[in-house]
């Protein structure tokens, strides 16, 4: 237990809540569109994990599946979405913590080559696998969220550093 303000004790799991809490809470309108891209990342980890077999049941995901198992993606894009919430955590909670920026740009760097790869997938079994074109805008979508994520994380390093 600790002595907060007024003398009142705390403990000390309360108060660090709590400073995660304020962090999130603080730098959520800057980074929304970083804690946006965890849908995507535990969503389909959620989805792959359930549907086994989500590759076999439409020709748009001929090419991911060729990629790897359905499994492998859902391990891949559940440690994206971990990698991202520790990141946007540190980065909201530990604002003396100098190395904040570089690994939220790492993060969003990683992302843009997940989901590259992913709307590549996508893509190839749209224009040679009766794939839908829906899916190849749809997918496409988080490439540019994490394309400007990487974008304003590297421009927080560079000021960091001015």
């Amino acid at each position: 237990m600790t002595r907060g303000q007024y003398g009142v004790k705390r403990d000390t799991d309360e108060v660090v809540i709590l400073r995660i809490y304020r962090g999130v809470i603080h730098h959520l309108p800057f980074r929304w569109t970083e804690w946006l891209m965890l849908w995507p990342a535990f969503g389909m980890w959620i989805v792959l994990q359930v549907d086994t077999a989500m590759f076999s049941k439409s020709a748009s995901f001929v090419y991911l599946a060729q990629y790897a198992s359905e499994s492998t993606w859902a391990t891949v894009l559940g440690f994206l979405g971990v990698l991202r919430l520790f990141a946007l955590t540190v980065n909201g909670t530990f604002e003396g913590f100098a190395f904040s920026p570089h690994i939220r740009a790492a993060t969003s760097l990683i992302g843009v080559l997940i989901w590259s790869r992913f709307s590549l997938g996508i893509f190839m079994a749209a224009v040679n696998s009766e794939g839908a074109w829906s899916g190849v805008v749809a997918w496409s979508l988080p490439v540019i969220i994490e394309l400007v994520n990487t974008y304003r994380a590297w421009s927080d390093v560079r000021r960091e550093h001015d």
